[in-house]
């Protein structure tokens, strides 16, 4: 099979991209800050792969992706056929939305295609895991809801105009947009050997397979899932509306945006439907009974997000449902960090 070069491989996307690529036969070489890290994941992955799967994993350190050339010694010499750029930061905790959102996005990204294009002339494609933050929109292009042809416009003006002081979310989603037109500039702007594909999840949720030591140090999304269970949450978010998708099924679109050739060029938005903190409260109730969850009701409703194109190019099918990706993701968490009793 054919090799491939992931980025991010310790990360939630990113670990569950390398072992469904793994699973399929293909040899994946991560990307990962540290050796710590590298160690981390072959310990996360091993006994989720047959040995055979295991063997075809390698690791490569790139311990600063903003920085100019982090990954040609990555690329180069790699003899890889595809790229998978899932590396890039999502986290509210932030005190410097340029530095620590606006440029990792944006200057790793770049830096994956600049690589590929003066190391990587064995690579014909390279998918960049981008985001629904990059296409929320208002009013959307096509009447029926978000779709493919929408851009988040607007976050990156509120990100101009507000600079240090940006929220935190609105400072994401202009990270994500910046990136994203920053790739689809980049082809445009060089001649390149390779095509590009976008995949653009909402929330994402489902079992963590990643190396998380505490609940504490969970993915953004997840977190929610967990501090949901948990009664952190005392009060649901009245205006979070948007959609989710399970990770399983953001590993398999990516794993389907290498193999068809039809995907070359696109932006896929992979949700499976609604998400809000009330549908998230109704699933633990009827699958986790007997506990005290957050209380109030939804100010707001979800945009539709169209998932046609997903189907009908990439050949996605059915997607996971929520109920199925809350109840894997909070036994996942029991399971690593053990149950807790209800903090409300």
């Amino acid at each position: 099979m054919a090799k491939v070069l992931v980025t991010g491989v310790s990360g939630y996307i990113g670990c569950h991209v390398t072992q469904h690529l793994l699973s399929l036969g293909y040899r994946v070489t991560g990307t990962v800050r540290s050796a710590a890290k590298a160690e981390q994941v072959r310990e996360s992955l091993a006994g989720l792969l047959q040995p055979a799967q295991r063997e075809n994993l390698s690791i490569a350190i790139v311990d600063d992706i903003a920085v100019e050339g982090a990954f040609d010694s990555a690329v180069r010499d790699g003899g890889f056929e595809f790229v998978v750029h899932t590396a890039s930061p999502f986290t509210y905790a932030i005190q410097d939305p340029q530095r620590d959102l606006i440029d990792p996005a944006v200057n790793g990204t770049t830096g994956v295609l600049k690589s590929v294009l003066k190391h990587g002339q064995s690579v014909k494609r390279i998918v960049v895991t981008s985001s629904m933050a990059a296409i929320r929109n208002t009013p959307t292009a096509n009447p029926d809801g978000l779709s493919e042809l929408d851009w988040n416009n607007a976050a990156i003006k509120t990100f101009n105009e507000m600079g240090a002081e940006t929220p935190a979310g609105i400072a994401y989603s202009a990270s994500k947009t910046l990136a994203e037109k920053a790739a689809w500039d980049f082809l445009q702007e060089n001649k390149c050997a390779f095509d590009l594909v976008t995949i653009n999840p909402p929330f994402v949720f489902g079992p963590p397979i990643h190396p998380c030591s505490a609940p504490e140090n969970l993915n953004t999304s997840v977190k929610l899932i967990w501090d949901m269970y948990i009664g952190a949450i005392k009060e649901v978010n009245p205006v979070l509306a948007a959609g989710c998708v399970d990770v399983r099924d953001v590993a398999r679109a990516h794993a389907l945006a290498l193999s068809n050739p039809e995907a070359g060029g696109q932006r896929f938005i992979t949700s499976s439907g609604p998400y809000t903190q009330t549908l998230v409260r109704q699933v633990l109730q009827k699958r986790f009974p007997g506990r005290s969850y957050a209380t109030g009701e939804m100010a707001a409703v979800p945009v539709p997000e169209l998932n046609l194109k997903s189907k009908r190019v990439l050949g996605m099918g059915e997607y996971i449902g929520l109920e199925e990706s809350i109840v894997d993701t909070v036994n996942a968490c029991i399971g690593r960090f053990g149950d807790v009793k209800s903090l409300l």
